[in-house]
């Protein structure tokens, strides 16, 4: 059913692009069915909660969009980027420092908005967040030496993630 799915999915975006623009005259949201086409690959290919945490980021996009095209609601509508970190955070069901310095940060940068309304100069301080990642928090197979063996990091980093991926 899934290879169905993704073999029609084609059809369906352009059915939905053609309804949207013909019947509510909204060409910039029928545009927007089109991301469905890499969408239903990614997420109906492999395990389905991994790959949802992968794909986050492009689901959250796709429903700002959708919303904001559809209802015009553009402000209040950039929370469902939230949804990238939930998700994580659930699929992974374990929370770490790295994504504590995420949520530490984003809580202070709504706290300080709410408080005084100062929104635009703050964002900045989502630029923390890979900093303070980076230099205390690092990843441990962020970095490798120059002078390894390439075949072994191939094989660690490529072979051993697909192994993970067909259980």
């Amino acid at each position: 059913m899934n290879k169905r799915l993704i073999a029609a999915m084609p059809l369906i975006s352009t059915l939905l692009f053609l309804w949207a623009w013909l019947y509510l005259d909204q060409i910039e949201l029928g545009l927007t069915f089109f991301l469905l086409i890499p969408l239903s690959v990614m997420l109906l290919t492999g395990n389905f909660f991994k790959r949802l945490s992968e794909v986050m980021p492009f689901v959250a996009l796709l429903l700002f969009l959708w919303i904001g095209f559809a209802t015009n609601t553009w402000h209040p509508t950039w929370l469902v980027f939230f949804l990238i970190p939930l998700t994580n955070i659930i699929v992974e069901r374990k929370l770490d420092a790295r994504k504590l310095v995420g949520i530490t940060v984003t809580a202070t940068y709504i706290t300080i908005g709410l408080m005084y309304g100062a929104w635009h100069p703050e964002w900045i301080m989502f630029l923390l967040i890979p900093i303070i990642n980076t230099l205390f928090f690092p990843q441990k197979n962020a970095y490798f030496n120059v002078n390894t063996d390439f075949k072994k990091n191939f094989r660690r980093v490529i072979i051993d993630d697909e192994d993970e991926e067909k259980k």
